[in-house]
């Protein structure tokens, strides 16, 4: 799940626009643009557009495509068609080029921080007095909900939420003496040391890995719980002593020989699953298939604290677009309102990992009877709690890469903490700005 450029040229060409319409996975124009009212058995029907990713390992696709159809077969009036588009960042492309020619899906499900660049755009639409008739507001969790929102005004619905947590091996603990998993930074670097096998030159079992491609986020987390949000909608400051802190406290378990200097998203989850690292932070998203797929016991462990607690929000919510027709926004909501429920939250929990973003599902006697049977289902709570939004600021995928960058040149040894961080955070307010100034 690396990043990619988003930007989009502000004059597309005829050819693009063909092209795109042409490998958009034969979604016609219409059901991009929401859909026309179609008639079937002389009844009137509205075909929309749902556009998603799959941002974790497992059968996420094919959990999503048997919701979208028992929603469907629900719904006489409505008919969904679903559209798988990839990672989050070829999401994220493939609606802002819908949106450059003016043919948006119906609704999509972005990372919660391209919100903002969506909002910027005039796409998304205000579905605030939406929920204010409904319960949104009294029974999805504050921080879930909080992701969508922006100057009081709500934008979508919590769908796909998740925070880092701390996987473990227990069988792994269980051998170097570790009764428990690490709570604080002193007994993080302690464990990945004890943790870590190396033959020679060559490591066996790293102590700790951070996923990477989506280490970014990962390393918001340890900045918030060094007590600092590095990011407004104004500008980032990437630089700040607290990032800078975490930053060395990352190289050096590099330094160490205890964690890798890099990885990717796929091949971090494949390689604890494999005992190739004791310690992985990843996403709760990945909980089932990780719970499911390895051969020893594993543990899951709320985000060890640094100063504080702290984490930051992944996943993301359904928007719904602003340029379609009332009726089919009126569609969307209903079908964003019941992905959402409280019965499909608990179901989406339980077959994924992915945090329930309702109250009242944590209630069913379902989710109840799971939490039960795999009480690491709840671990992330612990910092779900404190959690935030994910670098929600304008051009977000050029400032991601600019961090992403910082933190992967510092790890390999090319630069200092410091001036990668300051490096980074020099370009990402240089984009922040022109891109305000436009906005002006």
């Amino acid at each position: 799940m690396s990043a990619s450029k988003p930007a989009l040229p502000s004059q597309i060409l005829s050819s693009q626009r063909r092209q795109f319409l042409k490998t958009s996975m034969t979604v016609s124009a219409a059901a991009m643009l929401g859909g026309m009212p179609l008639l079937a058995s002389g009844q009137q029907h509205v075909k929309l557009a749902f556009m998603y990713p799959v941002g974790v390992s497992g059968d996420i696709n094919r959990i999503v495509s048997t919701m979208i159809s028992s929603f469907n077969a629900a719904h006489s009036d409505i008919q969904v068609e679903a559209i798988y588009a990839g990672s989050y960042d070829n999401t994220e492309q493939k609606v802002m080029t819908a949106l450059g020619v003016g043919e948006p899906p119906a609704a999509w499900l972005p990372i919660n921080s391209m919100m903002t660049t969506f909002q910027n755009m005039d796409a998304l639409e205000d579905v605030t007095a939406l929920a204010k008739a409904d319960d949104v507001f009294q029974d999805f969790l504050p921080g879930f909900l909080g992701t969508c929102m922006a100057d009081d005004k709500l934008y979508g619905l919590p769908f796909q939420c998740s925070t880092p947590v701390l996987y473990y091996n227990k069988a792994a603990f269980e051998k170097v003496g570790l009764k428990a998993a690490p709570t604080d930074w002193v007994e993080l670097e302690a464990a990945a040391k004890a943790l870590a096998v190396r033959k020679g030159d060559a490591t066996e079992q790293w102590g700790v890995t951070m996923g990477g491609g989506w280490h970014d986020w990962i390393f918001e987390s340890f900045v918030r719980q060094n007590g600092l949000v590095f990011w407004n909608k104004d500008g980032v400051r990437f630089d700040a002593p607290e990032s800078v802190h975490a930053l060395e406290f990352w190289l050096r378990m590099v330094q160490a020989g205890y964690m890798p200097a890099a990885s990717t998203w796929e091949s971090s989850a494949n390689d604890f699953m494999a005992g190739r690292t004791a310690m992985l932070y990843h996403s709760t998203g990945s909980m089932t298939n990780i719970l499911k797929s390895a051969s020893f016991p594993v543990g899951v462990a709320p985000m060890p604290k640094g100063k504080q607690l702290g984490s930051t929000m992944g996943g993301g919510p359904i928007l719904i677009a602003k340029n379609q027709p009332d009726a089919h926004k009126q569609a969307a909501w209903t079908f964003a309102r019941w992905m959402t429920n409280t019965a499909n939250q608990a179901q989406w929990c339980i077959d994924t990992g992915y945090l329930a973003a309702r109250k009242s599902s944590w209630d069913t006697p379902e989710l109840q009877a799971h939490v039960a049977k795999v009480p690491e289902s709840r671990s992330a709570f612990v910092t779900a709690e404190v959690a935030g939004a994910f670098l929600q600021v304008p051009g977000y995928h050029k400032v991601r890469s600019h961090l992403q960058s910082a933190i992967d040149r510092t790890l390999i040894g090319e630069v200092a903490p410091d001036a990668a961080l300051r490096d980074a955070s020099a370009k990402s307010n240089q984009e922040i700005q022109r891109l305000s100034r436009r906005r002006g």
